[in-house]
């Protein structure tokens, strides 16, 4: 159990899962770099995360930036929005530490709170979800446009020369108390 912190390495299996239905607020650290090189990634301002996973099998999970700075490790503000939103369905693999794969394009007739905004990617959870954290990284290519009035993000398979939303980034976070917190306890899932 190399690698975990001391206070999970002592939780039996069961302990460390992730609750299969929630929406919560993580402090992220993000980090941004050029499209074509991922490693060549700059660290930016720590943001507030709204995290939400739902489904019949716990399958859907969407993160929202809300834009709101987060300075200091205290409890995230009462008033947080989502403003552009990845969309990940999970892979095959373990409950404890289920992994997402983030998508360009929204599954039919599946809303989403902010802009969606198509992603190559990977978001990856580690429990157990009192002590919840995130981790995910991937690159999205959109060009910015507007319909009826509204901002709106469309998917492009490769960047177009000149388009500067065209971004690698990588996000590491971790739950802290919110007013806005909602934690649906089910068979299998340890709950805080």
């Amino acid at each position: 159990m190399d690698g975990y912190p001391h206070e999970k390495q002592a939780m039996s299996l069961a302990e460390r899962r992730v609750a299969e239905a929630f929406v919560v607020a993580m402090r992220a650290d993000m980090s941004d770099a050029p499209y074509g090189a991922p490693f060549a990634a700059q660290p930016t301002q720590p943001e507030w995360l709204i995290v939400s996973r739902w489904g019949l099998s716990a399958e859907y999970l969407s993160v929202s930036r809300t834009g709101q700075a987060a300075p200091g490790d205290g409890a995230a503000p009462a008033n947080l929005q989502p403003r552009q939103t990845f969309f990940g369905v999970r892979t095959a693999g373990p409950a404890v530490e289920p992994c997402f794969l983030l998508l360009r394009h929204l599954p039919a007739d599946m809303p989403v709170a902010g802009m969606f905004m198509p992603t190559d990617g990977f978001v990856r959870l580690v429990g157990p979800t009192h002590l919840l954290g995130l981790v995910a990284a991937g690159r999205h290519a959109h060009m910015l446009g507007r319909r009826n009035g509204l901002p709106l993000c469309a998917d492009v398979p490769c960047p177009p020369e000149g388009a500067e939303g065209a971004r690698a980034w990588g996000i590491t976070a971790q739950r802290r108390p919110w007013l806005g917190d909602f934690v649906e306890r089910s068979i299998g899932a340890t709950v805080a």
